[in-house]
């Protein structure tokens, strides 16, 4: 019966110490990580700055000459007719 204390008192210290080594790990894997999630908050404010709205990218994209340019050539390829046809018809 007094081995078995022995025993036990040396696995319960052995215990607190992997504990307690462990926790001072678990701290600094915290603060990396709170470091990370401010960095990557920036980030999202930034980007959140650029983002256009649907009605600024609906203007763009229709007033854009590249956007008509598009929608042409997907109509001369719908309906087999040259480009050119379509381009002075919408410049008239």
């Amino acid at each position: 019966m007094e081995k078995i204390q022995k025993i036990l008192m040396i696995v319960g210290l052995v215990m607190v110490l992997l504990l307690f080594f462990k926790s001072c790990g678990t701290s600094t894997q915290v603060k990396i990580l709170t470091k990370e999630n401010k960095s990557l908050n920036q980030k999202v404010d930034s980007l959140m700055n650029i983002v256009l709205t649907e009605q600024e990218m609906k203007n763009l994209l229709e007033n854009t000459t590249m956007w008509k340019t598009l929608e042409v050539e997907e109509l001369s390829d719908k309906n087999n007719m040259p480009i050119n046809h379509y381009k002075n018809e919408v410049q008239r």
